[in-house]
């Protein structure tokens, strides 16, 4: 008899960055058909159709199933395995720069020597909570785990992170757009090549505004201000939009991890601030 099987995927937000992330790869793979690319406005119509593809066979063959035996969940590899209930010794909360802010609990079995990955922005997590407590039993140690997660002060940790992570991007940000600027005044432009397209001294002033302007909103954030995280948010997705209006390019992969960290960074000073009203 086949149990009653529940399957979670991932988060609405989490899907659409996912599309994001995936872009690069459908735009080497469109390559390999190069007659698409004769099409016009069409050919991006095409890449598009391919990263749907990508994204939702993703987003399909990675979700969370739960039954009354146990649970699937990944490896650090992303290679599925199923584990029972009664084999779950440990959950313990993971995440920060290495997952790009993404919160994971690392379980513990005693079938397996290595962790297994559950993700924690899953589409319905007070359900999985539920369910979790319904088939495992309140003292499961992944139960309690996702029981502490609903917490105030677990929900506080976890707008500080979100913080955390949001200002250290920024720093990172400044810092690499400083570099590559200093490069291309040095006449080593051949990644960005904006000397072709702003004078050397407008280049200058414009770069110094934007350094200082990152650096500035980025100790906002740390400060926890929710205008300074909104506004290097809008900041940098316009900076997208004009790179791929006026360099006719799709920006590079530091740029969406840096836009994973400012929307995290919105999201955990509003958290912020709506706990501390809640005190």
């Amino acid at each position: 008899m086949r149990l009653p099987t529940t399957y979670f995927r991932y988060s609405l937000l989490v899907s659409f960055l996912l599309f994001i992330g995936l872009t690069p790869l459908s735009l080497l793979i469109s390559f390999f058909v190069p007659s698409m690319w004769k099409l016009g406005v069409y050919s991006l119509f095409f890449v598009a159709l391919i990263n749907l593809a990508f994204t939702t066979g993703f987003i399909f063959y990675y979700r969370v199933s739960i039954n009354p035996q146990g649970l699937r969940c990944t490896s650090f590899w992303g290679k599925l395995y199923f584990i029972e209930w009664s084999t779950i010794t440990g959950a313990r909360s993971y995440g920060g720069l290495w997952t790009f802010g993404f919160k994971f609990l690392l379980l513990s079995t005693t079938k397996f020597s290595s962790a297994l990955w559950l993700p924690l922005f899953l589409h319905d997590m007070p359900r999985l909570k539920q369910i979790v407590s319904d088939y495992a039993g309140t003292s499961n140690p992944l139960a309690i785990q996702l029981k502490e997660q609903n917490t105030p002060v677990s929900k506080g940790k976890k707008a500080e992170d979100q913080i955390k992570f949001a200002w250290q991007g920024g720093i990172v940000h400044g810092t690499i757009n400083l570099v590559f600027i200093l490069l291309a005044l040095t006449g080593y432009d051949f990644f960005i090549r904006l000397t072709e397209l702003i004078d050397i001294s407008k280049l200058l002033i414009s770069v110094l505004l934007n350094v200082c302007l990152i650096f500035v909103l980025s100790f906002g954030i740390y400060k926890k201000s929710r205008v300074s995280a909104v506004v290097i948010l809008i900041y940098l997705a316009s900076s997208q939009a004009w790179e791929v209006i006026e360099l006719r390019r799709i920006p590079g992969i530091l740029s969406w991890f840096f836009l994973i960290a400012y929307v995290g960074g919105v999201q955990g000073t509003f958290s912020y601030h709506k706990l501390r009203g809640n005190r």
